[in-house]
């Protein structure tokens, strides 16, 4: 069985994204990282820094110990090779989603949380790290824009993990700024796209 360990944020969405798609059973511990129990002791042997998702997988085989498993992409790449799904056996092919996942985990995802943070959180507000993480962020809007004017998906128009490394941050700045979308129109089409799957809907409600 599957443990994962999650909180209803992009990256966390990720991870049961795709365990939604896969189709292999799981269950899902909600850390409430706001009241810090993502510090205590027995998440942090799970996690080192705390951070979610982080997932246990004790179906690893007769007399194999459970393995840990932690962050997004780690995650998304682990269950891919578990499951032999969302990952494409072309070598080329396979180059060009780990390109994209890696887009996702160290572009996407950082630079919206940081925009987020200064943005939002902060208590004082400073005006050029706001600009610089917008100008940033419209940079990753820009590139996935051009990749999506070329094919369905991000890769050879086949639905991968690359997509769901993208799509959760993609959702949140739309519901937070429907108007980001009105000079990335491949951009939108693919968030319709990939928002439209079953399995991306109930993974995008998990945890409650």
């Amino acid at each position: 069985m599957i443990t994962l360990y999650s909180y209803p944020t992009p990256n966390g969405h990720k991870a049961s994204i795709m365990l939604e798609e896969i189709c292999l059973p799981y269950e899902i511990v909600r850390v409430e990282i706001m009241q810090g129990e993502n510090l205590k002791s027995e998440f942090l042997e799970i996690s080192p820094l705390g951070k979610i998702p982080a997932m246990v997988d004790t179906d690893t085989g007769t007399g194999n110990a459970p393995r840990r498993v932690f962050g997004s992409g780690a995650i998304l790449e682990y269950l891919a090779e578990k499951s032999g799904k969302l990952l494409p056996d072309d070598v080329c092919a396979r180059t060009e989603v780990w390109n994209w996942l890696a887009f996702g985990v160290s572009d996407v995802g950082p630079t919206s949380v940081d925009m987020f943070r200064f943005a939002v959180r902060a208590p004082e507000k400073l005006p050029y790290a706001i600009e610089l993480f917008r100008s940033e962020l419209l940079r990753c809007y820009r590139a996935l824009d051009i990749q999506l004017s070329k094919t369905e998906y991000l890769v050879n128009g086949e639905y991968t993990i690359a997509d769901i490394s993208v799509y959760p941050f993609i959702a949140i700045a739309g519901q937070t700024k429907p108007t980001m979308f009105e000079n990335f129109p491949h951009l939108k089409r693919w968030h319709d796209l990939v928002g439209a799957r079953p399995a991306v809907q109930r993974g995008m409600a998990v945890p409650e």
